[in-house]
């Protein structure tokens, strides 16, 4: 009985953490691409967003997050480039 309901548990949360952030666009989020990250590890620059002194999202891939949260979207790489930058999510300035 114990193992049916730590199963049951384990099944919620991982519906819980794929609802939460079912509104990433498609067009930009595939599989495991996007991922919640401090705000604090975005910098501005003069045509987009930097994240971590490394990956840089122009313009057109900065988005409005669905949330109070910061989100990138990036393809890992095996090769000399860590990460191509896909999109990038920022809550609103008020």
């Amino acid at each position: 009985m114990r193992t049916r309901t730590i199963a049951a548990a384990m099944m919620l949360i991982g519906v819980t953490t794929a609802e939460g952030h079912s509104w990433y666009p498609h067009d930009c989020c595939h599989d495991n691409d996007c991922k919640p990250v401090p705000c604090g590890e975005l910098s501005e620059m003069q045509h987009g967003l930097m994240w971590r002194g490394v990956v840089v999202f122009n313009e057109t891939q900065v988005k409005r997050s669905q949330d109070q949260f910061c989100h990138v979207c990036v393809k890992e790489q095996i090769d000399m480039v860590p990460y191509v930058p896909l999109c990038v999510f920022v809550p609103p300035t008020s």
